[in-house]
């Protein structure tokens, strides 16, 4: 049965970011919607002259109104679905050829707004933040089976996102069967994900091409992992030659898998793992006059959304101005945002206000983002999120 199509028409002068390629279109740029569509349901999106623009999903609860999926009038069915998977699997086999775990679909920057698929070898995290996919679920199920043929799919539907669209919170295995540790390699390691349980989708796949950043640098220093999760940046510290390594973690259940990951591959004598706040990990480290040669920092977001960016920004700075301050000279800071309400001219600016706190002055070493499986569209400045910054202590 072919779904009936509304048109949703903007107010004079509300189209450019859309033409330009942004597919939100927000609440306040809606002249009409005609007939009223149930929520979830398509939208043909039309200028104020009426000249098509594309066609979304639409959900009148939400602050953004309607997603746009396609600029054509292509109908939202499985072959849709099938033909967007293919194109995501195309270009991840091209940028990232040979890895068992990677971002597959990554939203708005594959054309599918309100969708992530995460590949960890043989199963699928999937994660549908938007009532207008969550709407087209089944199609996506079998699009997923004929396309990717998973042995099982997790759907990790606990996003916060989510209830700004009405929809409830789970975490359940969608089908097929999916153990509770999925083992695999990372960055040339064997190791767990936890797709039932961990963080995110189980690993922090962003950060791969960061980590070896790690690597480079720790060779014969003691090195501090803040938020060190399952320990992906420490594996790469000891590879590089880390004489020691202290990481620090609010989770027992993710130090335990750190623990375990580390114990596979040797160098479990020289880490010493610690779990509390990591705020107050941190300050009882600087209290102690303890010293390291390099200091790596990634936490979660600490910035949910722009009411909270001026108390996330001063976290972040906090949190920074410590790690320069246990730097020993010429030691280096590799430091992190995933906020994406914090772009990258606030974070320059939050480090610059840490190191003069700190009264320690900074080289750039480098400045990076995600990892090539999570692409950014140039016209969708929120699919670029994640900050990177290595600097050295002068």
């Amino acid at each position: 049965m072919t779904e009936a199509i509304a048109q949703l028409r903007l107010q004079r002068n509300q189209d450019r970011r859309v033409r330009g390629g942004h597919p939100w279109i927000f609440s306040n740029e809606v002249a009409s919607v005609e007939p009223e569509p149930r929520d979830g349901g398509l939208v043909d999106v039309l200028d104020d002259r009426g000249a098509f623009l594309g066609r979304a999903y639409y959900n009148r609860h939400s602050l953004i109104r309607a997603r746009v999926m396609t600029r054509g009038r292509d109908p939202i069915d499985v072959d849709f679905f099938a033909r967007r998977l293919e194109r995501a699997l195309r270009y991840r086999e091209r940028v990232v050829p040979g890895l068992a775990a990677y971002r597959l679909v990554h939203s708005e920057a594959d054309q599918l707004p309100g969708l992530v698929i995460d590949r960890y070898g043989d199963w699928l995290a999937v994660q549908i933040t938007t009532l207008g996919m969550e709407a087209r679920a089944d199609l996506l199920r079998e699009a997923i089976e004929r396309v990717l043929s998973p042995r099982g799919v997790m759907r990790i539907a606990d996003s916060p996102l989510r209830l700004l669209e009405g929809l409830p919170l789970e975490r359940s295995v969608w089908w097929g069967d999916v153990p509770e540790r999925v083992e695999l390699s990372l960055d040339g390691f064997a190791v767990e994900a936890d797709l039932h349980h961990g963080q995110k989708t189980g690993l922090f796949l962003d950060q791969r091409e960061n980590r070896r950043w790690a690597e480079e640098q720790a060779a014969g220093l003691r090195v501090l992992d803040l938020f060190c999760y399952q320990g992906e940046w420490t594996l790469l510290a000891l590879r590089g030659g880390a004489a020691e390594v202290v990481a620090v973690d609010s989770s027992e259940p993710a130090l335990a898998a750190a623990a375990r990951n580390v114990a596979r591959h040797g160098g479990a004598e020289r880490v010493q793992f610690r779990r509390g706040d990591v705020f107050d990990e941190q300050r009882a480290l600087l209290d102690a006059r303890e010293r390291f040669g390099l200091v790596i920092l990634d936490p979660p977001a600490l910035i949910k959304s722009k009411s909270h960016l001026a108390a996330g920004a001063r976290a972040y700075r906090e949190l920074n101005r410590g790690a320069m301050q246990m730097l020993t000279e010429g030691g280096t800071l590799i430091t992190c945002s995933c906020s994406h309400h914090l772009d990258d001219m606030l974070f320059r600016q939050v480090l610059l206000e840490a190191a003069r706190m700190a009264k320690r002055p900074f080289r750039v070493r480098a400045w990076a983002g995600a990892a090539a499986d999570h692409p950014q569209l140039l016209a969708v400045p929120e699919t670029h999120y994640l900050k990177c910054a290595v600097l050295q202590a002068l």
